[in-house]
């Protein structure tokens, strides 16, 4: 537990040099334990760097216990600078090229924190790859695509400086699982272990617009160590099971439906996921038990709960839920809908598909476990019929995984990030720039509300003075079959030193348009200077306890600095050392030729003056 609150930003991916190696996500779980052994044996571990043993793919011992010295991890990939105390040290050279999750989880009692560098902390050369704080309550994971025969560094020990402790790290080629991905957590952890089949009903023109209904199946797992409670309402003691749609389309990915979620009544005990201690009642889902709910059931309308009785960051909603809510309308209502023309093929060249489900239970938030909570699959669109385009699943399930993560998968250049909110939940920020070939460069973002309740409300990038910036857009999804909730866009402004998209504020309407859980919002803009790393504003819509942040940060692409014609040398200020330069090329053209007439003259000198900064 943290006494005071912080801000952690957590890496999810990634190396873009080596980015087909992200192809390996979508083989879905890899386990892997081979009974390796680092010299985690001794206490404190390799608290030398230089000469640490290497790590094997499987189990590898460590202990920090007597460890002191600790660890300076630098910016850079998509960490934040910070510290990892009680350090202890392998080496890993991956046999294959490909994707690897490097995890504690489930293996240490105390707060970890875990880092992939290219070389020991402070020696030269030496960057940031990936690390992680919390993925999965206090232990952490991580995945990195890494280079065959390739030495890497990997750090082990703890948030602060009293964590420490005896721990296995566990690597594994391919993404993994867990609470963020791993193996499950101490206590019930559900995951969506299956999304086995979709199914159709249908479309009803509203306000001139064709929505189309659907429902998925979802197969859960108990993944945990303990019985997840599972009661029918009256008692709230069951999952709520939300369903989205996506949408990837010329280098966006974008949330294109949503349903109601839908409300649990008994558990089956299967073995999906692997051995089941099967609960002798259906009240509860046992420790490595399976549940399936068809698509059919998922899409049964009176079993579907309005969103807006759910608090995703502690899991809490009514036991009789629905209070106060229409009847559902016919055909679509409630169920997961989509606009006909974001389906429509002749309209979406090009475009790939994704389903994603997501578990919301207080039992398994109260043990830390709800990051992992989110499935997601692909699928294909197929002909019109009956009302609707047929849609086929492909592929595998994509376990412990939220749909924006697959955001990399389709575009390497993608770069995610976890921003978590003390005390509450957990958004996913997604982002890329790119060159669009005019002298202008595209950024775009993505921020997904796995289970904030606090929600989003703002959205900020800062833009430096002199940049040009146009065609920025917003992309929300809109709620429906009586969820009160605002349809407003979030407004667009481009002055102030950024560019900031703005909701309503919770105090003038506590159903203004925010970014709620398993909610995905885009934002877009292009600026006239290439990317540089910058830090976004996410405010936050509700207000938290006394003293709880009001905004979180996340680490982006943003435009760099305007260039001054007039800073000959580059060194961000006009002085002395420009005019020297400008004076030295007098007459001439090139260096110094402030206004391009092809000579070094009066007017580029009274430029350079009125351009002075000293």
């Amino acid at each position: 537990m943290r006494s005071t609150p912080t801000v952690r930003l957590h890496s999810s991916l990634l190396l873009p040099t080596t980015a087909l190696g992200l192809a390996a996500i979508l083989l879905g779980q890899v386990s892997a334990r081979a009974g390796g052994r680092g010299d985690g044996g001794v206490a404190g571990g390799s608290t030398d760097c230089a000469t640490a043993v290497a790590a094997v793919v499987g189990d590898n011992a460590f202990n920090t216990t007597s460890a002191t010295a600790s660890a300076s991890i630098p910016a850079g990939g998509s960490c934040s600078a910070h510290t990892i105390y009680k350090a202890n040290y392998f080496t890993f050279t991956p046999p294959t090229s490909a994707s690897y999750t490097f995890s504690i989880c489930g293996n240490a009692s105390w707060d970890t924190r875990i880092a992939i560098m290219s070389a020991c902390p402070g020696t030269s050369g030496a960057t940031s790859i990936a690390c992680d704080d919390d993925a999965c309550s206090l232990q952490s994971q991580t995945t990195a695509a890494l280079v065959a025969g390739t030495t890497y560094r990997v750090i082990v020990g703890g948030f602060g400086s009293s964590n420490g402790g005896a721990g296995i790290l566990t690597i594994a080629e391919g993404s993994g699982g867990g609470g963020g991905g791993g193996g499950g957590g101490l206590g019930a952890d559900v995951i969506v272990g299956a999304i086995p089949d979709i199914a159709k009903y249908g479309s009803v023109v509203v306000n001139g617009q064709t929505i189309m209904a659907y429902a998925i199946g979802t197969t859960s797992c108990n993944i945990g160590t303990a019985q997840l409670e599972w009661f029918a309402q009256p008692d709230n003691r069951h999952p709520f099971i939300p369903q989205n749609m996506f949408r990837h389309k010329d280098g966006r990915l974008e949330q294109i439906g949503m349903s109601w979620g839908k409300h649990g009544f008994t558990a089956l005990q299967g073995t999906l996921c692997g051995a089941c201690q099967a609960s002798s009642t259906g009240n509860y889902l046992g420790i490595g038990c399976s549940d399936p709910y068809s698509a059919g059931l998922n899409g049964g309308q009176s079993g579907l709960g309005t969103r807006k009785e759910v608090n995703a960051a502690t899991g809490i909603f009514p036991g009789t839920y629905n209070s106060g809510m229409p009847t559902a309308p016919a055909t679509i209502g409630r169920r997961l809908q989509v606009n006909a023309n974001d389906l429509n093929p002749s309209l979406n060249a090009g475009a790939s598909y994704l389903v994603e489900a997501q578990y919301i239970h207080a039992q398994d938030a109260a043990g830390g476990n709800d990051n992992n909570n989110a499935s997601w699959r692909a699928l294909t669109v197929g002909s019109l019929s009956s009302g609707a385009y047929t849609l086929t699943l492909t592929g595998a399930t994509i376990q412990q995984r939220a749909a924006i993560e697959a955001w990399p998968t389709f575009n390497p250049a993608v770069v995610l990030a976890n921003v978590d909110v003390e005390g509450d939940g957990r958004f996913i920020v997604g982002n890329y720039a790119k060159d669009n070939g005019n002298g202008t460069w595209r950024y775009e973002y993505a921020v997904f509300n796995m289970n904030s309740d606090r929600s989003g409300r703002s959205f900020s990038v800062p833009i430096p003075a002199g940049v040009t910036v146009s065609n920025a857009g917003f992309r929300d999804v809109a709620y429906h079959s009586g969820d009160p909730y605002d349809l407003t866009d979030w407004s667009i402004s481009t002055s102030g030193g950024s560019v900031t998209w703005t909701g309503g504020t919770y105090a003038t309407n506590p159903n203004g348009n925010a970014l709620r859980f398993s909610t995905m919002y885009n934002f877009w803009f292009d600026a006239s200077t290439p990317p540089q790393n910058v830090a976004a504003t996410l405010g936050l819509f509700k207000p938290g306890a006394a003293g709880a942040p009001d905004a979180m940060t996340a680490p982006v692409k943003g435009p760099s600095s305007a260039s001054i014609p007039e800073d000959l040398n580059g060194d961000g200020a006009v002085n002395a050392s420009d005019l020297s330069t400008l004076l030295a090329n007098w007459g001439n053209a090139g260096v110094g030729d402030v206004n391009g007439n092809g000579s070094v003259g009066a007017e580029d000198l009274a430029a350079l003056l009125a351009a002075w900064t000293g």
